[in-house]
């Protein structure tokens, strides 16, 4: 049987459970989100700032969860934020996260749960428990165009929005290889001590292409965008871009994994998790590999902010 959520993920337990310690991120971190967030936000308030205005007076509605600040960087995070502080929206809401599909056997219909539709009137922030992200884009954006949606309900579907499209373009949220994400995956650059696959790629190389601010390195990425690509970026379905990051997954993020390990790692569980890594295959990787890797990073997190704009542009006609 299919398990739906309680109204609203529960937002009044997420609240109330605050003070709980913080659990490890589960996809990109927030810094990559501010920064998709951020460009998005300079590309429609060029594009169409009535929709942009629309974005941002639907924030401002955001006054009693304190799980974030009302501003579009912060409220990138808000999805994240929900599943740190509150195990039920935990529960309920990780799968929404990610759209993982099989290396060798990219079946989208197996890595979205069957497409497991919502009933008719149904809200998306209720459940199932087993959508992908494809699907979730899907029912947050319907109900963001949507004008009968409750002013609740719009909101919380334009911050699963925000976070979601995000989450779209991280490559180790598009394939499964049984590695929990890549956190039981060790790589070693050059002479650093090995590390998970997970950390290098989505916070080391993101500090990287971002920097200390995000506020900065998303107005450096912004100003490179090639105009003429920009139609092109924003064109397509959250299938079609899953399909895109899964090929990065499989040809640059696991570039390495037809070559032998070349020993093993171990990983002690982080605080909050119910298990480490122990005894993990351990790939050494060389210059090429960081280019490729920096370069695919960068490309994810402006194209992320350049297709969130376009759904947010769509969702607020």
């Amino acid at each position: 049987m299919q398990r739906f959520v309680r109204p609203l993920i529960a937002i009044g337990a997420a609240i109330g459970a605050l003070l709980l310690p913080v659990q490890p991120s589960f996809a990109w971190g927030p810094e990559a989100h501010r920064t998709i967030a951020l460009i998005a936000d300079q590309l429609l308030r060029k594009s169409d700032p009535a929709a942009h205005a629309k974005v941002l007076a639907l924030l401002a509605t955001d006054k009693g969860d304190r799980l974030t600040k009302t501003d579009i960087a912060s409220e990138a995070t808000w999805a994240d934020v929900l599943r740190e502080k509150s195990p039920e929206a935990r529960t309920a809401t990780t799968a929404w996260h990610s759209t993982r599909l099989k290396p060798d056997s990219p079946d989208l219909a197996a890595a979205c749960f069957g497409h497991t539709p919502l009933p008719s009137g149904y809200p998306a922030s209720h459940g199932p428990q087993n959508n992908c992200s494809v699907d979730k884009i899907a029912q947050f954006e319907t109900e963001l165009k949507d004008q009968a949606t409750s002013p609740a309900e719009r909101l919380v579907a334009l911050q699963f929005l925000l976070n979601l499209v995000g989450d779209l373009h991280d490559p180790l949220q598009a394939i499964d290889h049984a590695d929990r994400g890549g956190k039981c995956t060790a790589v070693q650059v050059g002479s650093n001590p090995p590390m998970r696959l997970q950390t290098y790629w989505e916070q080391t190389l993101v500090h990287e292409v971002v920097g200390a601010d995000p506020a900065r390195g998303a107005a450096h990425l912004a100003a490179s965008l090639p105009a003429a690509e920009l139609a092109k970026w924003a064109s397509g379905s959250p299938q079609d871009w899953a399909q895109e990051t899964y090929q990065i997954a499989k040809t640059v993020t696991y570039g390495f994994a037809a070559e032998r390990p070349a020993g093993n790692a171990s990983f002690p569980a982080r605080k909050g998790e119910t298990g480490g890594c122990a005894s993990v295959p351990l790939y050494r990787v060389g210059p090429d590999y960081e280019t490729k890797a920096l370069a695919a990073v960068k490309e994810r997190l402006t194209v992320a902010g350049v297709r969130l704009a376009a759904v947010l542009r769509d969702s607020m006609k």
